[in-house]
């Protein structure tokens, strides 16, 4: 009987001394091990303030390798509950002449790293690589095409991890997948190496962009549209050229006594939020945009306006998910530059995706209070997100 009795608490100690929890409101970590020759080298409880972190590591045959740490939040589908929990890890491990090996694992996941057998040697004087999202995933089995002054010089398929190799000169090229090739589509390949990761960004379209312009006093402004990470104008009102130039600009907003905003759509990368929104049945959309534009800081004309274009485009689904795009976000795609600085400004574009159902579950965002004072500009705009695109860039 006492050896019954000895034997589960013994059980009950193994289990108390795991630090590890299933409790979902303490589910916000990971665990990395690093192995060599099956022996626990590197341990380490990863959690969201690694994200974009790297760390070097010394292996016992005096080679080396980075690790490269990721923490993706996702919320699509997750009950309120469990919002904090639903957390991606994700490690990129690099060694030399050796392709990236990749792991993920989720929430109270142990992510293990084989530093001594899990790596695949490069191929011997021919490029290779790994091709990677904006997620840090691998594009898997995916078709790519390699051009040079537009002309298709070579090909490949990247393999189940996203690796790469071909027979190819150090140059510029630009590359696509195959489904898209398309000159919009067409990315920079850069090639100066024998060994590099690229990752893919998914292209977006910017629609309708406003820009509202209410100086304190009539006066002549000139506006550039910048893309940081890539990207072109597609339409505008007046015509952008290489920029809207010498524009008379009256305080009611006029612009050269004949434009109330300035107008232009683009197609850039997408470095969108898909955090933080709201999911809104079709027939309330109206009434929606119309208090969270006024609670952001737009007003009258400017509110008719999006509603008066917006509302009879978006019927095609019973539900919207929206994430809204501020400064923050928009900065990294299309940056605005003008020629004397507002006092004030105001960028909100709306991302929306079409839903057949509202079982999407999203934290709404805090909304900062915009003071329409000084020499104040507003802009607005919208992006469906019903097709997603994608091109391929240099981590670098």
């Amino acid at each position: 009987m006492w050896k019954y009795i000895l034997i589960i608490a013994v059980i009950f100690f193994l289990l108390g001394c795991d630090n590890r929890t299933t409790d979902p409101e303490d589910a916000n970590h990971a665990w990395l091990h690093v192995l060599y020759t099956d022996y626990l080298i590197y341990d380490e409880v990863l959690d969201e303030t690694d994200n974009n972190q790297t760390y070097t590591l010394d292996l016992p045959d005096d080679s080396q390798i980075i690790l490269d740490k990721f923490v993706n939040i996702n919320h699509h589908g997750i009950p309120p509950e469990e919002i904090e929990t639903y957390l991606s890890y994700i490690i990129w491990a690099k060694k030399a002449d050796y392709y990236t090996q990749y792991t993920l694992g989720y929430s109270l996941d142990t992510l293990q790293i084989n530093a001594s057998g899990g790596f695949t040697p490069v191929i011997s004087g021919e490029v290779c690589g790994a091709i990677y999202s904006t997620r840090h995933a691998p594009f898997r089995d995916d078709e790519f095409v390699i051009l040079q002054d537009s002309v298709i010089v070579d090909t490949f398929t990247t393999s189940s991890n996203g690796y790469f190799n071909i027979d190819i000169s150090f140059g510029s090229y630009q590359i696509c997948l195959r489904e898209n090739l398309s000159p919009q589509y067409y990315t920079d390949f850069i090639i100066d190496s024998f060994y590099d990761d690229y990752f893919a960004v998914r292209e977006i379209c910017p629609e309708k962009p406003n820009i509202y312009i209410y100086p304190k006093e009539k006066m002549n402004l000139d506006v550039s549209i910048i893309f940081p990470h890539g990207g072109q104008v597609t339409t505008s009102i007046p015509v952008y050229g290489d920029g809207w130039e010498n524009l008379s600009i009256e305080p009611s907003g006029k612009i050269n006594n004949e434009f109330p905003f300035l107008f232009y759509e683009s197609q850039n990368p997408d470095f969108c939020q898909y955090e933080e929104g709201w999911v809104v049945a079709q027939e309330d959309l109206e009434d929606f945009f119309i208090q969270n534009l006024a609670e952001t800081g737009f007003e009258g004309q400017e509110i008719i306006d999006f509603t008066d274009y917006w509302i009879p485009i978006l019927t095609d689904h019973p539900y919207y998910a929206i994430y809204p795009q501020y400064k923050e976000q928009l900065s990294k795609m299309v940056e605005l530059e003008f020629s004397v600085k507002p006092d004030n400004l105001l960028r909100l574009i709306y991302t929306v995706e079409g839903r057949q159902d509202n079982s999407l579950i999203l934290p709404a965002p805090d909304i900062t209070n915009f003071k329409r004072e000084g020499f104040f500009i507003v802009e607005w705009g919208l992006i469906r997100k019903f097709e997603d695109q994608s091109i391929v860039t240099n981590f670098d």
